[in-house]
């Protein structure tokens, strides 16, 4: 069953609520809440990039893409996914997917950016078109490490590492 939801850009007054959704789905972890401040208060934050997901106008979800350098090699910084929150009660309805397809859109047409990364879901997250970082020649080989591209060629990224 998917849930319609209307995702849009992360507004100030959106960060506690955010902060909220991201310690309960996490489990009540903080380090997931402190990893989005550290992104937010850091030179790779994008906030176009940063979105949230409302249902009946209460924010359920929320999703960003931040600037990151991979190590190994001088090619461009990419964007790195993630923490995704959803609410636990709001999970499995399709919120989730909704915020990632918006994101990855966002991200295709700024043009700027070669690739997206994640250390997420290795079952979750090759329905939006990512694939392991191995196939592009990018470490760790985890199932964890994936890679969406927003170019055709990343021959650039060839032996970089993600930084975990």
């Amino acid at each position: 069953m998917t849930t319609r939801c209307v995702v849009r850009p992360e507004t100030a007054a959106d960060i506690a609520r955010v902060a909220d959704i991201t310690r309960l789905a996490f489990g009540g972890r903080q380090i997931e809440v402190d990893m989005v401040a550290a992104i937010r208060a850091s030179d790779e934050y994008i906030p176009e990039l940063s979105l949230v997901a409302e249902v009946d106008g209460t924010v359920v979800g929320h999703c960003m893409l931040g600037r990151k350098a991979l190590l190994g090699v001088t090619a461009p910084p990419v964007l790195a996914l993630g923490p995704l929150s959803v609410l636990p009660s709001w999970q499995r309805r399709g919120i989730g997917s909704q915020l990632v397809s918006a994101v990855q859109e966002i991200a295709r047409h700024r043009q700027k950016e070669e690739l997206i990364v994640l250390l997420g879901e290795p079952d979750y997250y090759p329905r939006f078109g990512f694939r392991p970082a191995r196939d592009f020649g990018i470490r760790p080989d985890w199932p964890a490490a994936m890679v969406y591209p927003l170019l055709p060629d990343l021959s650039n990224y060839r032996g970089a590492e993600i930084p975990h």
